[in-house]
């Protein structure tokens, strides 16, 4: 293993955790409720692709959403990749209208061969995100005169440090297992501007912080169909985890004239934060070195679990990825013809439901679609990897008083396939 390459993906390493935990790449009012947006477990290669993993086996690709996956990796081989985006939010509701553009280091990943049938990987990964900012307007009680506008802020999110093992049992089955330690902190204020002369200022916060061990379980099964083409199902569980947290509530008021913040009430306790069970099931069919097309279907049980602190209803969540690449001739000395290309489409429920005061109707949720393009740009070594993906993603609420959001996301990554554990013989 080349020393100089380890210092710097170490160097990379830090940095990355270091920046992700100062940044969030979501602008969302939604992400106000539940633990945020739910982010996606994919590399920007799968990405492209509309997000399939579980029953994915590539060696050009990382894979964390199937531990199983691992098993595959190339033994002479390691690859390390870093992932960032950038993202442009459309809001609009009724007759007013936002926008805004986010970025941010996404994750980061690695993996190789530790023994024969064993590959082993670690990495971060964002689990939910919380971003937002918007203003209201009203009166403080039904018939009281004084006027308020209330702004409404938060950011944070969890986050997921990992370790993945994939061993490969015989030629066609995988297991894995992925250890993860989640952590992090979601903030939420609310400051209520009072227009009367002379009247001051009240401020709320509330913060979550969680943290605790997460598990998943995978496997893939391979069908060789006949030469060259193989079929492969793959399964991913989640049990249902319970992770230690602390919630934080204060008021505070604000005066107008000088500034000065004085605290009115502090309020803390110890909270049980639930990421519920989860079963995801995927194939994909591959003709080798030319294309791979696939699906996957995810089901979390979000409704037999309670928020932390206790607003809002939490909803079963069924997400349906498709997809896949295709490669012109692998073998082909032009540019173009060894470029992956990619696409996917993709569906999900919202996980939360809201009761929305201005219908008068109770539990309001939406649907989230979504679309996918990209490439792998292939390097002079022919094994790292420049992947791009852009996503284009509406949200439609289930009542059309409600906000609808459209988001442009621009993901990119670079895999560092280096052949660090390849002994040269002398003659």
């Amino acid at each position: 293993m080349n020393k100089s390459n380890f210092i710097l993906c170490t160097a990379i390493t830090v940095l990355a955790i270091t920046a992700a935990r100062a940044q969030n790449s979501v602008n969302s009012p939604y992400s106000r409720y539940g633990y945020g947006a739910l982010a996606d477990k994919t590399s920007v290669g799968q990405r492209a692709m509309g997000g399939i993993g579980y029953g994915l086996k590539n060696k050009t690709i990382i894979n964390p959403m199937n531990p199983a996956s691992y098993a595959n990796v190339d033994s002479l081989t390691f690859m390390f990749e870093l992932g960032l985006n950038g993202r442009y939010s459309y809001l609009k509701e009724n007759t007013a209208k936002s926008s805004g553009i986010n970025g941010n280091l996404e994750y980061l990943a690695l993996q190789f061969r530790l023994l024969p049938n064993l590959g082993i990987g670690a990495g971060m990964e964002p689990v939910s995100q919380t971003g937002y900012e918007y203003r209201d307007s009203g009166n403080l009680t039904e018939g009281d005169a004084e006027l308020y506008n209330t702004v409404y802020s938060g950011n944070g999110g969890l986050n997921k440090i990992y370790g993945t093992i994939g061993y490969e049992l015989f030629d066609k089955l995988s297991l894995g297992v992925k250890f993860a330690y989640l952590y992090g902190d979601i903030f939420h204020n609310r400051l209520f501007n009072n227009t009367t002369t002379g009247a001051n200022n009240t401020a709320v916060s509330d913060t979550l912080r969680a943290s605790g061990i997460a598990l998943d379980f995978g496997l893939q099964y391979l069908f060789p169909i006949r030469k060259n083409y193989t079929l492969i199902i793959g399964a991913v569980y989640t049990p249902k985890t319970n992770f230690n947290g602390s919630y934080k509530y204060g008021e505070y008021s604000v005066n107008n004239s000088t500034g000065n913040i004085s605290v009115d009430s502090l309020f803390s306790e110890n909270k049980t934060v639930h990421l519920p069970e989860s079963l995801g099931l995927g194939l994909t069919f591959t003709r080798i070195n030319k294309y791979t097309v696939g699906a996957d279907v995810l089901y979390q049980k979000w409704g037999n679990e309670k928020l932390y602190d206790g607003e809002g209803k939490l909803n079963n969540r069924l997400k349906i990825n498709a997809g896949g690449e295709f490669i012109p001739d692998l073998m082909n000395n032009k540019f173009l013809k060894r470029v992956r290309y990619r696409a996917g489409v993709s569906y999900s429920d919202a996980y939360f439901k809201i009761n929305n005061v201005n219908t008068q109707q109770k539990d309001v949720g939406y649907k989230e679609y979504g679309l996918n393009l990209g490439f792998g740009f292939p390097m002079v070594d022919r094994r790292s990897f420049v992947n791009i993906s852009l996503e284009y993603s509406r949200i439609i609420p289930e009542i059309k008083q409600l906000l609808s959001e459209q988001q442009i996301k621009l993901s990119v990554s670079y895999t560092f396939n280096e052949a660090w554990f390849y002994k040269q013989k002398l003659k």
